[in-house]
């Protein structure tokens, strides 16, 4: 996999080694369609991404319409010659002085990454699509630190994406495509009509989990059956796993069996504002999983039994209550084969 960010320090190396007076350093990152190039400004070392859009340019209606922010520029040139190209018409991605590097850079590895994997869609798609994932990014505020509460469920949603990934080794990893939890989804996991609610617990003690609104347990035509996996959560600072570590495993699994679906699932935490390299502590040392079956007879409340105004009910289950709902764990993973077989 390119590594933009060491290209970029390369060519920056490169260029205060040299005596001469260069106004771009140019280099090819991919040799394959779309061939792309990082290049540098000599003068503000400002990054710049060249991508190549062939011999035929693109209308003004889609360079206009790609995704831009402050601190971004985009322009279509042509060169004779580039390179080994000749009478291309060239995409430029280029940093203005306002934006921050280490994100620019971020910004352009996810692009290059798409591009080079993500043959399934045009060009002007790809591009469209990470430059409008990162300008929503901007507008929610950038990255953000995970309230604790937030981190936990995190961990557990991961953690049970782990568990997933070792049950059935070597296949694709499409557990990711059904995860809806970081989409802001009713149900965090869902396949066909089956929903896989998370939930963690981390007092010592409690068996009590928070269900988040009168919809999120109920059963409809879309989705018919929901379990409930809850993850006892035990906080450490000498032992356990850290949601860093957790989350880098997890992407090490998914990137070894698919590069594609590796971008979703990268996707996916950057639409939560997450960072890994901050989530170092708290270790966690997972206790127990237990699973329960949501269904008729379950303690809940559902928008039917509320009384006429009110609404967005928060509220707590005991589940020393809830015995005769316990199912094997095992029994979610039927749901969840890659083979779509039960």
């Amino acid at each position: 996999m390119v590594d933009v960010k060491t290209e970029f320090e390369q060519m920056i190396g490169e260029l205060k080694d040299q005596s001469n007076d260069e106004f771009y350093k140019l280099n090819v990152l991919t040799d394959e369609a779309p061939i792309i190039f990082a290049g540098i400004d000599a003068g503000n070392l400002n990054r710049m991404l060249y991508i190549d859009l062939g011999q035929s340019p693109w209308e003004d209606e889609q360079l206009n319409a790609l995704p831009k922010w402050r601190g971004l520029s985009i322009k279509m040139e042509y060169f004779e010659k580039i390179f080994s190209l000749k009478n291309r018409h060239v995409l430029i991605i280029r940093q203005e002085d306002e934006q921050n590097t280490e994100i620019f850079d971020s910004v352009l590895q996810n692009l290059v990454d798409h591009l080079m994997n993500n043959k399934e869609d045009s060009l002007f798609s790809n591009i469209f699509t990470v430059l409008d994932r990162w300008r929503t990014f901007f507008q929610r505020g950038g990255f953000r630190k995970l309230s604790d509460e937030q981190q936990r469920g995190l961990f557990g949603e991961l953690w049970f994406i782990n568990e997933w990934l070792d049950k059935f080794p070597g296949q694709p990893p499409l557990i990711i495509e059904q995860w809806y939890g970081p989409t802001k989804g009713r149900i965090d996991f869902k396949s066909n009509k089956f929903g896989l609610e998370i939930k963690t617990v981390s007092e010592k003690l409690s068996k009590s989990i928070k269900i988040s609104n009168e919809d999120q347990l109920k059963l409809s035509e879309a989705i018919s059956t929901i379990y409930l996996y809850v993850c006892f959560l035990e906080q450490s600072k000498t032992h356990g796993m850290s949601l860093q570590d957790l989350a880098v495993q997890v992407k090490e699994k998914i990137a070894k069996r698919s590069e594609r679906i590796a971008l979703i699932y990268n996707d996916f935490l950057m639409d939560l504002g997450f960072r890994e390299e901050e989530y170092a502590e708290p270790l966690y040392f997972v206790e127990n999983i237990e699973v329960y079956e949501a269904g008729a007879g379950f303690p809940r409340l559902l928008k039917k039994d509320l009384p006429r105004g009110i609404s967005h009910v928060t509220y707590n289950i005991d589940l020393t209550h809830c015995s005769e709902f316990e199912r094997d764990k095992e029994t979610i993973f039927q749901y969840f084969r890659v083979d779509g077989e039960k």
